[in-house]
């Protein structure tokens, strides 16, 4: 198994995905509020939704 380092910023509220190898951050909504989704297929990351809602 190779393994391979990154950096991140702990200080930074995030949703990150690690896929095929690869760190990509999710968006956050950009209202502010909403929900972060991440869907599941056969154990590897199928899709990510991100909703948001208006207050």
């Amino acid at each position: 198994m190779e393994t391979s380092k990154v950096e991140i910023n702990l200080r930074e509220d995030a949703v990150l995905v690690v896929k095929n190898g690869e760190i990509e951050k999710v968006p956050k909504p950009d209202s502010g509020f909403g929900e972060t989704s991440i869907t599941w297929q056969n154990g590897k990351i199928h899709a990510k939704k991100v909703s948001y809602t208006m207050k």
